[in-house]
């Protein structure tokens, strides 16, 4: 579904951020429960706390799950007014019963984590807390950026860092590691960090005001290297300005520029097929359609493309106007290619304005791409032209959930020689859900909205038992 609106008439709105932690207090406050992102509002009744003084905190919350088996729900309640009366350390023992008892959720580690760090635990057991809130073999990018930022928040910086870097390896080309890792590389006058960070973030980063954010990467690259000359670390600086330089490269890039109370529109045919527009703006050849301009003001009258790092191959550019009059019925297209290289070119043409589609032909004979990206490096959150909202839905009789079950064995060997099996346990979910994605162009002007309803139900599970031995 798609709707129209003009662009003249779009005020925007900031950003929002996906892989920031939400605030510990909302979690724990009346108004929201900690398991409200895990399944719909309920109407669950009060629950009655066991009494707290029979024995220490894990013997009465072992006593308790033991006996009760409180629900999800339940047990969200408990830790919300155990909180509530700072009892830190019930709180503590409630959640770790119930991570054994129950299937785990995800505010239950960051709720966790929050109340050890009140109950001044060591920072080592919260910090396993945390990332233990992620599965690192699922190779889920935006938890692991959210854990990332949880781990940021509590003062965990060297293992915030290197979560980030560790999402950048599962998808290459998603900006927000390297945005939120540079921060983090720069407070910690990590070196390498920061080359690491200032590379991507000069590389794959192309939203909506991408020019600050390469100014501020370089500027951070600037400190750093004086300040490793200055310590006599020539080399580690030499390595630094290279790495960075070599993150200016621009394979193409394509801009054309008008003036006039008209609205025209560049669209970019890749040499794979693809279609790089202002409804696509990142593409898996690695093209960013970076800014969708419109008259009367000359300071925004340019459309923008680039590849940084692009596919070998023959380009179509195409010209469409889709309202108001250009001064001089004539636009200009720039054609720049290996910008930053000692083969840098530039071209420009004159595209004349009646009315009618205009297509430009070119060609890139040396594009460093060799692969095509996958779809989830370019799918982003908060994208370089809009914002995806994306939201889970729960209906019919109990909604939808998941329950572990042991789906396959992994043989081991131990120290001592012995020999044994590890379970392998997966989330299968049940039940009856409901998700739809909204994208919205960062001019407004477009929504596209897919909506994808499941059906899921477990049926003939076996139960056996794996015997023990040497």
């Amino acid at each position: 579904m798609e709707t129209k609106d003009s662009k003249k008439k779009s005020t925007g709105s900031p950003s929002t951020k996906t892989d920031s932690p939400a605030s510990f207090k909302t979690l724990l406050s009346d108004q929201e429960s900690p398991a409200k992102n895990d399944k719909p509002a309920g109407t669950s009744k009060s629950v009655k706390l066991p009494k707290l003084d029979d024995g220490t905190p894990r013997e009465v919350w072992q006593r308790y799950f033991a006996e009760q088996k409180p629900s999800p729900d339940n047990v969200a309640q408990i830790v919300r007014r155990l909180h509530q009366q700072k009892l830190y350390e019930h709180t503590i023992a409630c959640i770790e019963i119930a991570l054994i008892e129950q299937p785990p959720q995800a505010w239950m580690y960051e709720v966790l984590a929050f109340s050890m760090e009140l109950a001044k635990r060591p920072k080592a057991d919260i910090e396993r807390v945390l990332l233990s809130r992620s599965d690192f073999t699922a190779a889920n990018v935006p938890e692991m950026m959210l854990t990332a930022a949880y781990l940021k928040r509590m003062d965990f910086n060297e293992r915030a860092l290197a979560m980030y870097q560790q999402a950048s390896r599962f998808s290459p080309a998603r900006p927000e590691p390297y945005l939120r890792g540079l921060q983090i590389a720069r407070e910690l006058n990590d070196a390498k960090g920061v080359e690491w960070g200032a590379a991507g973030v000069l590389t794959n980063v192309w939203q909506s005001g991408y020019e600050a954010q390469h100014r501020e990467a370089d500027n951070i690259v600037a400190v750093v290297e004086e300040s490793l000359r200055k310590a006599g670390r020539s080399s580690e600086a030499d390595a630094l300005k290279s790495s960075v330089a070599a993150a200016h490269h621009r394979d193409l890039m394509l801009k054309l520029t008008w003036t006039g109370d008209a609205d025209l529109d560049l669209s970019v045919e890749e040499p794979n097929g693809g279609i790089c527009s202002v409804e696509n703006p990142f593409t898996t050849a690695g093209g960013a359609y970076t800014h969708d301009g419109y008259g009367p003001k000359a300071a925004n009258c340019f459309e923008e493309y680039i590849a940084a790092s692009a596919l070998s191959g023959d380009y179509l550019v195409r010209v469409s106007v889709l309202d108001g009059e250009v001064v001089g019925r004539r636009a200009t297209l720039t054609i720049r290619r290996y910008v930053g290289t000692p083969d840098e070119s530039t071209k420009t043409i004159s595209i004349p304005i009646d009315g009618k589609d205009k297509v430009v032909r070119l060609s890139l004979n040396d594009g460093r791409r060799q692969a095509l990206l996958e779809r989830h490096d370019i799918e982003r959150p908060v994208g370089a032209q809009g914002i995806v909202i994306n939201a889970q839905l729960a209906g019919g009789g109990g909604g939808g959930g998941s329950r572990p079950f042991v789906t396959g064995s992994v043989p081991v060997v131990g120290a001592s020689g012995a020999i044994g099996f590890q379970p392998v346990i997966t989330n299968i979910r049940e039940g009856i859900g409901f998700s739809a994605m909204a994208v919205v162009t960062g001019d407004r002007r477009y929504v596209r909205v897919s909506v994808a309803p499941f059906f899921s139900q477990i049926i003939g599970v076996d139960k056996f038992t794996i015997p023990s031995g040497r």
